[in-house]
């Protein structure tokens, strides 16, 4: 049987609706995250808040993501998934009206982008749920990579055009246009409709039952845990330099908004193209040592940006460890999405968000403490380096064979 190609699920007039919109969402994500950041490192030049800023966007998905899957599997999801959205619309709404009035500071700022997270992480577990009600069988895998590809295409673009509106006009701009870009996800989702088969398969639980059989699902799902544990392996200690890369291109490389823009849009260039490229390496090298290979390639990019430390030679590291971390993410959450049956689906997905974010949390917090007590550049090196061992862990750790494409 024929391997569908990377752009099959666009043939699917839903699937494709949802993915220009979300691609519009998340273009102004990346816009306001980018404004954010430069912001943040106008306000203070310790390198612990910014890391603190990425952490407070990430925590909410570890807090919080599990609860959101449980209402997502017990809810109609589109509705529900609807609802977020606006909450995230009226959290980007603020941070407009607070820096056109001059009123932003490092704690309000940090305080309003753990709200935006508290929105992605009840939004995500439904989002990732619904993946598979209109997308099945063999494109499963395509769809998913699209969907990473599509959120990184939005970090290409996003950065560099909010960094030429924040030259000339300001951060506010920026936060007003991510408001506004809710409206084409809204506007998608309500067109959308789900098939009485799909609402049918929700179990309508109580809260606590639902919870409980979650967790004992996932508790006793050993394919689960595999995936998982591979994650961890390279999130925790790979989590560096994203988490630093303000720091980087503001003070180690001393970019203007411009070039700081295209520095983290790049990363997103990298993650796009291997996207594009996945149903091909994954055709040769199989998922499992695809991800492994990945591994080892983003430490070696780690460790080159770190002893050079020039604008080209980083940031053709940046897009290299794009490329690897859609790899791995792509990868894995595939084999999340296969193993789970839909009744299970979001709060599956919830418990890998989970591992995902909590990694990011402890990853961007620590590499943001050891790079103010050593230095940027001794955080890289140390990054690196811890990458080595976790990847030999990481492969003797298999993926799920259950998950894997067939032939």
């Amino acid at each position: 049987m024929s391997q569908p190609t990377a752009f099959a699920p666009l043939a699917n007039r839903a699937f494709l609706a949802l993915w220009i919109a979300n691609l519009l969402s998340n273009t102004g994500g990346w816009m306001q995250s980018t404004g954010a950041a430069w912001e943040m490192t106008s306000l203070t030049s310790e390198p612990i808040f910014v890391a603190l800023l990425a952490a407070s966007g990430t925590l909410p998905m570890f807090l919080f993501c599990f609860p959101a899957g449980v209402l997502a599997d017990r809810f109609d999801r589109r509705l529900y998934i609807m609802a977020c959205q606006v909450w995230m619309m009226g959290v980007a709404a603020t941070l407009a009206g607070l820096a056109f009035f001059g009123q932003l500071t490092h704690w309000n700022l940090l305080a309003l982008t753990f709200c935006t997270g508290l929105g992605n992480a009840m939004n995500a577990p439904a989002w990732h749920a619904i993946v598979p009600e209109i997308v099945t069988g063999p494109q499963l895998r395509p769809a998913i990579a699209l969907n990473s590809a599509g959120f990184n295409l939005a970090r290409t673009v996003g950065p560099v055009i909010g960094q030429i509106l924040l030259g000339l006009v300001g951060v506010f701009l920026l936060f007003a246009i991510n408001a506004c870009t809710y409206v084409g996800v809204l506007f998608a989702m309500s067109r959308w409709k789900r098939s009485a088969e799909a609402q049918a398969s929700q179990r309508r639980e109580g809260f606590a039952e639902a919870a409980r059989t979650g967790i004992a699902f996932v508790r006793n799902s050993a394919e689960l845990k595999a995936v998982f544990a591979r994650g961890l392996c390279f999130f925790v200690p790979g989590i560096a330099i994203s988490t630093l890369l303000p720091v980087i291109g503001r003070f180690e490389l001393g970019l203007d908004e411009f070039s700081f823009g295209v520095l983290y849009a790049v990363f997103g260039v990298g993650a796009v193209a291997a996207a594009m490229l996945m149903p091909l390496i994954n055709r040769l090298l199989g998922p499992d040592r695809a991800n492994i290979w990945a591994m080892g390639i983003h430490a070696l990019a780690t460790l080159v940006a770190a002893l050079a430390m020039t604008p080209y030679v980083v940031g053709a590291c940046i897009a290299l460890s794009g490329a690897c971390w859609i790899i791995v993410i792509a990868n894995n959450g595939a084999s999340v999405q296969m193993i789970l049956p839909n009744f299970m689906r979001a709060r599956g997905m919830a418990v890998h968000q989970m591992v995902f974010f909590g990694a990011m949390v402890v990853g961007s917090l620590m590499w943001g403490k050891i790079a103010t007590l050593l230095g940027t550049q001794a955080a890289l090196v140390i990054s690196a380096a811890s990458l080595v061992p976790f990847t030999m862990l990481a492969a003797s750790i298999r993926l799920p064979r259950s998950s894997l494409p067939r032939a």
